[in-house]
């Protein structure tokens, strides 16, 4: 006998694909976008203020390791916006590892994004991986991955 799948599930299921596309598309456009406008502002600010003083190779190194950090926060958003899509199909076709992985997944999402907060990007995946952590711990939806048996 096939199990039912709760709706719960479905709602997980598209939460996942809504964290997935929203830390792909933004990880993928501050790779693109962010360090540019980063470098042409650091050097508007620079001509703007005393920083002309600063040594010239000190000002590219700063912006050299903004860049980098960026860099290694958008790629890791990358890659929390693929594993979310792997998820996505796993907990749709009710595997045993998706529970787990969906559970530690949203904490790091949430983790990642709160040290990462100031955009809507980063509020939004916190809010739908909440609510991702919230349902995964419904006893029905435990049940449904065979992580607790309901009493009948």
């Amino acid at each position: 006998m096939e199990k039912s799948r709760p709706s719960a599930i479905r709602i997980v299921t598209i939460l996942a694909l809504a964290n997935g596309i929203i830390l792909l598309v933004g990880g993928v456009i501050t790779i693109y976008f962010v360090p540019t406008i980063i470098t042409s502002q650091l050097s508007n600010f620079s001509n703007l203020t005393d920083a002309n003083q600063l040594n010239p190779q000190i000002r590219s190194g700063i912006t050299s390791t903004i860049i980098s950090v960026i860099y290694i926060v958008a790629s890791v958003s990358v890659v929390l916006g693929a594993a979310w899509f792997g998820l996505a199909w796993g907990l749709f076709t009710a595997k045993y590892w998706a529970w787990l992985i969906t559970v530690i997944l949203a904490i790091i999402t949430i983790i990642f994004s709160i040290l990462s907060i100031g955009d809507i990007v980063n509020i939004t995946t916190l809010i739908i991986s909440g609510a991702i952590l919230y349902y995964m711990y419904r006893p029905y939806v435990k049940s449904y991955f065979g992580r607790v048996t309901i009493p009948k």
